[in-house]
């Protein structure tokens, strides 16, 4: 039984990193955003004010994310630590923690690497 879960953003990368890791790891993608604002809430816009405080509801953006979703909870299910390799931007970041927040992550290991080479990925990872 693989022991980790790799989740990067691109299904493009799914195949090289399942080279270079191995069989000890799962690599999914998330394809991009899993999730969005919902239009409830306040004026329709996915979020209310409740004691001073911002209440968001988030649900998948599509069908194709739906199951994303579903795949990647099947797969956390599995292993015993994910670690989220999204891309080191702005929208990485946030596609990272809605990863985090969807899968019930408590303390995710989050790996940033700027290059797809078994050195770069190998070292980011922490893998021999």
């Amino acid at each position: 039984m693989p022991k980790r879960l790799l989740i990067v953003e691109s299904p493009g990368k799914v195949k090289k990193l399942n080279q270079i890791l191995g069989a000890d790891w799962i690599v999914r993608a998330s394809c991009g955003h899993i999730r969005e604002l919902s239009d409830k809430g306040d004026d329709s816009l996915g979020f209310s004010m409740e004691n001073g405080s911002v209440q968001c509801d988030y649900v998948p953006r599509d069908q194709r994310a739906k199951e994303t979703i579903g795949k990647l909870k099947s797969a956390a299910k599995e292993v015993d630590e994910v670690v989220l390799a999204t891309d080191p931007d702005r929208e990485g970041e946030t596609i990272a923690l809605a990863l985090a927040q969807v899968l019930g992550l408590k303390d995710p290991k989050r790996v940033v690497y700027t290059e797809i080479t078994a050195s770069a990925v190998r070292h980011h990872v922490k893998i021999n």
